[in-house]
Formats: C-alpha cells, structure tokens, sequence
C-alpha cells in the first residue's frame, strides 16, 4: 500500500497516479520516494533557530590584518616635571639657594674684563663723533667713555702695554660681554678719578642681578634715575637728595630702593657690589678688594 500524500498546491498539475500492480521498477520508484520523504521530514526539527534580531550581530568580529612594514609609532614616558628648585643653579636662576649663609654684610668686590670675557674686536674709530670723556662707571683714574649708545661702551680704559690708541670697554657685565678699541683721540688721554662712582653690577639679598645700562629708558616715579636695571621693568634708584647716591651705608648691610614695574619703591638689602676697579684701584679709594662693608677701613 502507498503511503498517502500531502495534497499538492493549487499551481501545481495534477500527476498521473501510479498503479497498484506496477511491478519491480514501480515498487523500486515507490522505495525511493519514501526514503527521500523521510529524509526531508528529518530535517525538518520540531525547533527552529531564532531569526537574527536587527542591530544584533552573533559573528565573531573580524580580524583586521596588520601591515608589518607600517611605521609604528613608539610609545614615549612622559618627562617628569622637575619640582620647584630642584637641579636649578642658583647663579642662571638669579636667587640664592638654601645652602647660602644668611647675610650679615655686603661685599665689595672690582672686575675687569680678562681671558674668561668674551672680547669683540670693533673695526674703525670707536669713539668717533665723540670725545672721550671720565666717566662714574669706575673706581680709579685714567677710565672713560665713548663713543654712542649703542655701541654699549659703558667704561673704558687704555690696554697696558698695547698700542697708542688701544683700548678695552666693559659692554655688558652681566653677561661678561667686552669690547677692544682703537681710536686716534685716546692716545696720551688721562682723567681724574670719580668722586661718585657708580657699581657695575649689583646683587640683591635675594640674588636678583642688578646691571649697568648706558641709557635709562624706564619711566620712574616722582622723576626719579636709574643707571642700574634689574631686569624687565625693574631698577636700583638713585637717592632723591642728589641723585647721586644708590646706597644707604650705615650698617654692615648696605640697603637700596628697589622699583618694579612702576610700583611704590620698597627697600632691600644688597649682598654684592661690583666695580669697574683693580685691587689697587678699590685700595686707593678705601676699598679693599673681596672685603665686605664692615671690613672696609
């Protein structure tokens, strides 16, 4: 007997029905088509897979190959931030450190460039269209100036043993910066000594480094001077009696007023005072050279 069939679809023709009495082939056909029924009805499990909900990925994801040969980039430590002070020298920094002695008095001292100066050779007459003249810059005789403004030649003095004419101009003493000149009105020139001279270089209690400027651009209060900057917008003032003076010299620690930015003056303690000055120069004048003020005869 035939297994029954499921009714064909309303598209399909209708097939020819086999006969019951079809022989060998026809019970070999219907062999055949019972085993491909079971088959289909096999695969056919009473559960089927979930669809795949939209937004929903069950894949793995892919694997994104890398070029070898591609630049890569290295990963670099950051550099730690050095604290505050730490490995800082106390001279480029303009302050003293903790390992400085407390200030009990100022030093005097003189300076003079030397073979540890940069030393710039200027071509031509350095002191043309002007005469030399003496000069406040320095303690002793025989020192000058001349020369424009901006040649920066803030003290000068003839080359001993060098040529008729020669001479050696202190530029900037803060960055030990010299000039060697030549001009024909500097042979046989003499001056006197400066009853009034004025430092070279001056360090405060702090350490901040006061120098001397040839021309003072800075706007002072109640018309004040300063020949002596200590920084951007910072300056040593000269005394408001004579404005001369930069110093108050009582005690052991000499003391000067301090203006910066524009602000009120305030009175600091001075630690150092540097002159454009031989040994010899700050004997003869009541200096002696390294000594400081409570040393001083």
């Amino acid at each position: 007997m035939i297994p029954r069939r499921s009714s064909p679809s309303p598209a399909a023709s209708p097939r020819p029905v086999a006969s019951r009495h079809a022989g060998p082939a026809g019970h070999a056909l219907a062999l055949s088509g019972a085993l491909l029924l079971g088959a289909v009805l096999a695969g056919c499990g009473p559960e089927r897979a979930a669809p795949e909900q939209a937004g929903t990925s069950t894949t793995a994801p892919a694997t994104v190959a890398v070029r070898q040969d591609a630049p890569q980039e290295v990963p670099l430590a950051p550099v730690p931030s050095p604290s505050a002070g730490q490995g800082e020298d106390p001279a480029a920094s303009g302050r003293t450190s903790a390992e400085d002695p407390p200030l009990t008095s100022t030093r005097v001292a003189g300076i003079w460039p030397d073979e540890d100066w940069e030393v710039a050779d200027l071509p031509g007459d350095a002191c043309a269209g002007t005469l030399p003249e003496a000069t406040d810059w320095a303690i002793g005789e025989d020192y000058f100036r001349c020369g424009s403004a901006d040649k920066r030649l803030l003290v000068c003095r003839a080359v001993e043993g060098g040529q008729a004419g020669e001479a050696l101009c202190v530029r900037d003493p803060l960055t030990r910066s010299a000039a060697r000149i030549r001009s024909s009105m500097l042979v046989g020139f003499t001056s006197h000594a400066s009853e009034m001279p004025n430092p070279l270089v001056v360090v405060l209690a702090d350490g901040t480094q006061c120098g001397a400027v040839p021309r003072d651009d800075l706007e002072h209060r109640a018309g004040r001077q300063s020949w002596l900057h200590c920084g951007a917008d910072s300056a040593l003032l000269l005394d408001q009696t004579t404005a001369t003076l930069y110093f108050d010299r009582e005690g052991p620690v000499w003391t000067a007023e301090l203006e910066e930015h524009g602000g009120e003056p305030r009175r600091v303690e001075v630690r150092e005072v540097l002159y454009a000055a031989s040994d010899e120069d700050l004997q003869d004048w009541g200096f002696t050279a390294g000594l400081t003020a409570d040393e001083i005869p």
